[in-house]
């Protein structure tokens, strides 16, 4: 059926809210992707969830069908996955769209990683915020 990408995603705020950014790196093919979107003003919970849509929007670019998707947010992992419940009003829309990205893949893996496992997504997260607050 194809090779399965694997899909690192993170999100952090400065202030929460504050400055922030989402992150995803993407291992497909032998190659390393990585897409950083910065927000300027946002909660960690909003960030993390830019970064998981981040990478499916740009997965579903590179045409890849099945992916493996790890971060470190429980709360996004879960919620998206149905075993929480979305209690903060302003993120359902953002779980919606991560769930509406995920229709599109032939198959996908959502799992939780422990931060230590998440380094390169949580270096880019910051550097986006750092270059941004730079200019």
């Amino acid at each position: 059926m194809g090779e399965t990408a694997l899909i690192y995603f993170d999100g952090g705020s400065r202030g929460n809210p504050g400055p922030a950014a989402g992150a995803a790196i993407i291992e497909f093919t032998g190659q390393r992707h990585t897409f950083t979107r910065y927000i300027s003003h946002a909660t960690s919970n909003v960030a993390e969830y830019e970064g998981l849509i981040l990478g499916l929007e740009k997965a579903l670019e590179l045409s890849i069908q099945q992916a493996r998707i790890m971060g470190d947010s429980q709360l996004v992992i879960y919620q998206v996955t149905g075993l929480w419940k979305i209690k903060k009003l302003h993120l359902r829309p953002l779980c919606e769209q991560a769930r509406s990205h995920l229709s599109n893949f032939v198959k996908h893996e959502l799992v939780w990683i422990p931060r230590g496992q998440n380094t390169l997504a949580d270096a880019a997260v910051n550097e986006c915020i750092d270059l941004a607050n730079t200019h």
